[in-house]
């Protein structure tokens, strides 16, 4: 899928999202100061937040998918991984204004018996919610987008955070006049919890962390067992909304020619980008004897083919020859 055809799935689903998160934001919010539940009016200001991130989610699809230019040789996708970071924090911090309130009201005795509207409002939000979160999580899986993941998940928490919003309400009319406030705190930590999972993965990218051990290990069987290739070192992961880019190096045989050593190179890179998923790049480096990963400095090198030629004619010429 080229880069054009991810920001217009990305664009198309956000969009939609949008429309969905606003209708709900202000039905929540509304019926919940009328009804008198915190619990529901603190679910529409999740609903409110999800709007919020739908705007970051589409700036992010359009600038993360420009491809590469002078200034980002590797592309834009960290902008997505950025954004993705501050929509974890958004949750986080919603989560704590939710808690916060709902706390007050518990602690200060201000409980309220809710309005029945309300019950209605929090059903229509877990339906529009679960087929908001099938939706985007579809299509985040069909261009492979974490940004869209986390959005889905958003869409998710929202659902649950409904479902137990509807619970409170059904509690505090049976006359349990502290579930409305139990429901809200509930609410609060689901959405946290939420927002540390997408922050860890997505500050994790950031710092250029690998990728985990199966792919790891899928990737040495592949290098490993093409034809050619005698050991590899140096071999390093890290991914970029979503997708893996590597280096290696691999040791040939050092009296094949220089031809049939970037022959077996792309074929190492053929393989990995064949059978590894969400593969970005691949760099593989050819070498013909083992050095240390280290830097090795100039000095300390043998000597170049100009040099030694050089000081062969210059030993030569004192006999009258040359070795050209």
């Amino acid at each position: 899928m080229t880069e054009i055809d991810r920001y217009e799935e990305s664009k198309r689903v956000t969009i939609v999202g949008m429309f969905v998160n606003t209708f709900l934001a202000l039905i929540k919010i509304i019926i919940g100061l009328i009804g008198q539940s915190s619990a529901l009016f603190a679910d529409g200001i999740h609903s409110l937040s999800d709007l919020v991130s739908d705007v970051m989610v589409l700036f992010a699809a359009k600038h993360a998918n420009k491809g590469a230019d002078f200034d980002h040789p590797y592309g834009h996708e960290r902008i997505e991984t950025l954004a993705t970071v501050i929509l974890s924090v958004i949750l986080m911090v919603v989560a704590v204004l939710i808690a916060y309130h709902a706390i007050e009201n518990w602690y200060f005795g201000e409980l309220l018996i809710p309005d029945t509207l309300t019950i209605y409002a929090a059903i229509i939000s877990i339906l529009a919610n679960e087929g908001l979160f099938r939706y985007t999580m579809r299509s985040a899986n069909k261009i492979n987008s974490d940004l869209l993941r986390a959005n889905a998940w958003h869409s998710r928490s929202d659902m649950y955070s409904s479902v137990v919003v509807l619970i409170g309400l059904i509690g505090t009319m049976l006359g349990v006049v502290w579930m409305d406030a139990v429901a809200a705190i509930i609410v609060a930590y689901m959405i946290a919890k939420m927002g540390v999972k997408w922050a860890w993965k997505s500050l994790s990218e950031l710092i250029d962390t690998g990728v985990d051990r199966e792919t790891l290990k899928q990737i040495e069987r592949i290098i490993s067992n093409v034809n050619g290739v005698k050991k590899y070192h140096c071999l390093r992961t890290r991914k970029m909304a979503g997708q893996i880019v590597l280096d290696v190096h691999i040791l040939v045989d050092e009296h094949v020619s220089a031809s049939e050593g970037h022959y077996i190179a792309e074929h190492v890179r053929g393989m990995l980008a064949e059978r590894v998923d969400d593969l970005k790049d691949v760099t593989v480096h050819v070498d013909v004897s083992e050095h240390p990963e280290q830097f090795v400095s100039p000095k300390k090198m043998p000597p170049a083919r100009d040099v030694i030629i050089k000081a062969l004619n210059d030993h030569l010429s004192k006999y009258g020859d040359s070795a050209e």
